[in-house]
């Protein structure tokens, strides 16, 4: 494999690419585990809200890509949020839209939906032929589908597959039935005279429910949802904050009462966002009950996982396996001497006054890095890694 990407991503401050993830995991094994059990916990049929919360730095943002990548290889459809998307989180429908938009699917280059849907419909037309049913009749083909899916014939998206496989079958392009689906502005007439009446405006969690269901008729095993950068929703309007809040609340509600099926939000937020009184969840009580005392699941365990930082031979370990990664990467290997000398580098910059080492997993790396490049130049390995550049660097992660 090439590591460049990995390395540059390092230097950069940037997060590692979901690639390169399971590289630089060293001492987040049970952090790893509850994903994974997560996950497989998902693809029973059910929907999970996990929180992470940490602050700058401690590898919230790796483990989502952690996330990410098990669910890439499980098959499973993933939306990423970030801080861009939360001006308009406590608007319903700009929030269902935000998710829609920022689909991805491993192997599949841009928003997968529309793939998904002109595969599906191809299926299907082949199987109505054989059977000698109309295909542009929208009627005979909701029949057909409510039968061979188990749909309720008159739900939303009986009407929605019907209605783009009768549209498939006439060789029209269906653009405006992907726009319906993302939430895309659609002319509401055109819609209506293919039976379709409800639109995301109106009521976006059974839009975001019906499209879940929607998942399994395009053989689609789950969902994920990641919203990373959360504790940007504390600069908000104490107004729009509340809202925010609210809208979060009834994601948790939802999901603990079954609502969707085969979803894991998954939530990054740093502790400050949460046990903030005047700005943070703890500003707003029916949030910070539910995400203090509920399990999400059958485990009995709360939804919130507290990261801490690396112990030292935690941090061992991830400087030898960035060491080992840059030789095969650079054809350079250090001295044997390397690792030592750079956790002792780290133990003098990151020891607080209490005699606790706390460097962060970004502030680890982006050191490491630092010194097998200058010792690669010939420079080495002192005057290198200065604190207070690589603590610039880690408002960059």
């Amino acid at each position: 494999m090439d590591y460049h990407p990995m390395f540059e991503a390092i230097r950069a401050g940037t997060a590692v690419p979901v690639d390169f993830v399971t590289e630089i995991l060293t001492g987040r094994e049970k952090y790893v585990q509850e994903i994974e059990n997560d996950i497989n916990y998902i693809l029973t049929g059910r929907s999970k809200v996990r929180v992470f919360l940490g602050e700058y730095g401690l590898g919230k943002t790796t483990l989502a890509r952690y996330a990410e990548y098990v669910s890439r290889e499980k098959g499973m459809m993933i939306s990423c949020l970030s801080e861009k998307d939360y001006d308009t989180l406590h608007k319903q429908d700009e929030f269902f839209r935000s998710i829609m938009k920022n689909m991805t699917m491993v192997g599949i280059n841009g928003n997968p939906l529309k793939i998904f849907l002109r595969a599906w419909a191809e299926k299907t037309l082949g199987e109505l032929e054989e059977l000698r049913i109309p295909s542009d009749d929208v009627n005979s083909v909701r029949e057909y589908l409510s039968t061979r899916d188990n749909y309720d014939p008159d739900g939303m998206f009986s009407h929605f597959c019907a209605a783009y496989v009768a549209s498939a079958g006439q060789g029209a392009p269906g653009e405006e039935f992907y726009a319906y689906l993302v939430g895309d502005s659609v002319d509401k007439r055109t819609m209506k005279k293919h039976g379709i009446y409800h639109f995301l405006q109106d009521d976006g969690w059974n839009f975001l429910k019906s499209f879940t269901s929607l998942m399994d008729t395009l053989q689609v095993p789950g969902l994920v949802i990641i919203m990373d950068e959360l504790e940007s929703t504390m600069n908000r309007r104490r107004d729009v904050r509340d809202r925010t809040f609210n809208q979060l609340r009834e994601i948790i509600d939802k999901m603990s009462a079954g609502f969707l099926q085969k979803t894991y939000f998954l939530w990054l937020g740093t502790d400050v966002w949460f046990e903030n009184k005047h700005r943070g969840i703890a500003s707003y009580h029916a949030l910070y009950d539910r995400m203090k005392n509920i399990s999400g699941d059958n485990s009995g365990k709360t939804i919130i996982l507290n990261l801490e930082p690396l112990g030292k031979e935690d941090l061992r370990q991830l400087i030898r396996r960035l060491k080992t990664l840059y030789a095969s990467c650079y054809s350079y290997t250090a001295d044997s001497s390397f690792e030592e000398t750079t956790l002792q580098s780290l133990v003098k910059q990151y020891t607080g006054i209490d005699g606790k080492l706390r460097p962060s997993v970004r502030e680890v790396a982006k050191l490491t890095v630092e010194f097998l490049d200058s010792l690669r130049q010939g420079k080495g390995q002192e005057g290198n890694g200065d604190a207070d550049s690589v603590k610039a660097a880690d408002q960059l992660w």
